[in-house]
């Protein structure tokens, strides 16, 4: 028994403790590593989240740049119009090319040569410039170029602007870009625009201001009624139709009276005209494009309307006349 335990007790002390201090090493070795290794792998981690973010930043613009394009288009557009109307006024001459001079006035804010103060700060150029403004804020160089306008309507009462850019936008710390063109579309309201035809035709004493009616009937022969209040609203509060014929709005810029899908009418006053020391034409339909053409009148004291309403045979069915009230040749 005592032999065995002598035999034990005879390992160095030294020894034991070296068995210790080398587990300590190792443990602390391990340690080290893997704080080395996961540090190696949040690298290309933490340089991933960063890419993400700024893609999405990126992609966001593009998709902002979408849908707040399409505002500036409308703000521009409708200030189009009204400088367009202000030319006619001051100048007294209707516009040869109004797509044109929209787009023009749209881009620029300028038409012959002559700028206009209400398309101060409201121009689409003066809009991508703020665009760019505001990307370098974000750490984005932007540049943004018109590469073409088109205008066209789905409607009577809006004219549509389509709007391409070419697109290029870089991150300053080169994470990413893009490259892109995109066509967009702007819609611009024609309501409360003061209609050409009327500023040219009168010298600019009448300024006829585009409001659609909002009457459905105008005479109700139910029963043989014979009423017509609703057609003598509508004359009484100068509103407009869309009647599918006549002029559409770019075409009373230009005097043009020929017929447009998307044409729209209101009926002339000749009271109004009395009132404002203009000539009347007596014998002229009452219909705006056709009484500024000079079209005489067919069907003369309507029933049931002022003796100064009259018109051609085409307005009868337009207006509920025909069938519904009776009149006399002219």
């Amino acid at each position: 028994m005592i032999g065995p335990l002598h035999q034990r007790d005879s390992v160095p002390r030294w020894s034991r403790k070296g068995v210790m201090y080398t587990v300590v090493a190792l443990f602390i070795l391990i340690a080290i590593s893997s704080m080395f290794m996961t540090q190696i792998r949040r690298q290309p981690h933490d340089r991933f989240v960063v890419v993400e973010s700024r893609v999405r930043t990126m992609d966001a613009f593009l998709d902002d740049l979408g849908q707040d394009s399409a505002r500036a288009a409308y703000i521009a557009g409708f200030r189009s119009l009204i400088a367009m109307e202000q030319h006619v006024t001051t100048s007294g001459d209707y516009i040869q090319d109004p797509s044109a001079a929209f787009i023009e006035l749209f881009v620029n804010g300028t038409y012959q040569n002559g700028s206009f103060a209400i398309m101060r700060n409201a121009t689409f150029e003066e809009y991508l410039s703020r665009v760019r403004a505001q990307a370098q804020r974000q750490g984005i160089d932007c540049n943004l170029t018109v590469v073409q306008i088109s205008l066209w309507q789905r409607q009577p009462w809006s004219i549509m602007v389509n709007y391409t850019l070419n697109i290029s936008i870089v991150d300053v710390g080169g994470i990413a870009s893009w490259n892109v063109q995109r066509t967009m579309l702007g819609e611009v309201p024609i309501m409360d625009i003061r209609d050409p035809l009327y500023t040219g035709n009168t010298y600019a004493r009448i300024q006829r201001v585009i409001k659609p009616t909002n009457i459905t009937v105008f005479v109700d022969d139910t029963g043989n009624r014979n009423d017509s209040s609703g057609l003598r609203d509508h004359f009484n509060r100068s509103l407009y139709a869309a009647a599918g014929r006549g002029p559409d709005i770019l075409m009373r810029f230009a005097n043009n009276n020929s017929d447009s899908i998307y044409g729209i009418e209101s009926l002339v006053d000749i009271d109004e005209l009395v009132a404002q020391g203009l000539p009347v034409d007596l014998g002229a339909t009452v219909v705006d494009y056709q009484y500024f053409s000079g079209v005489p009148a067919t069907a003369c004291d309507v029933q049931t309307l002022p003796d100064r309403i009259s018109f051609v045979a085409d307005d009868l069915e337009v207006y509920g006349v025909e069938g519904g009230l009776l009149y006399d040749p002219c």
